[in-house]
């Protein structure tokens, strides 16, 4: 299983449910190092400010996508409960760990 290292700063969203939304994120990364296998180590930085979330990756000392992956607030607390918004989480991590490989 990949070493997953994940700092994630919130500035709007209350503490307890902050927490909620850090382990969702944590769980969809685990599940998709798990599924790819093409990392085995993965530093990984969520901040919000104002609603506005980006996430930013270096998977095994790798990081060839400049651009950070803009998440919807609204999507991961949908994922908190959903099964479906959970799956979206996972495909657009998925899609920008591809990227962040240069693959």
């Amino acid at each position: 299983m990949a070493e997953i290292t994940l700092n994630a700063v919130f500035s709007t969203v209350p503490s307890g449910e902050a927490e909620e939304l850090k382990k969702v994120l944590l769980e969809a990364i685990e599940q998709v190092a798990q599924e790819e296998g093409s990392f085995k180590a993965a530093r990984v930085v969520f901040t919000e400010s104002d609603e506005r979330c980006v996430l930013t990756a270096e998977l095994d000392g790798v990081r060839r996508e400049p651009n950070p992956l803009q998440l919807e607030l609204e999507l991961l607390d949908d994922a908190k409960t959903g099964a479906g918004a959970r799956a979206q989480l996972k495909e657009e991590i998925r899609a920008y760990f591809r990227r962040v490989q240069g693959r």
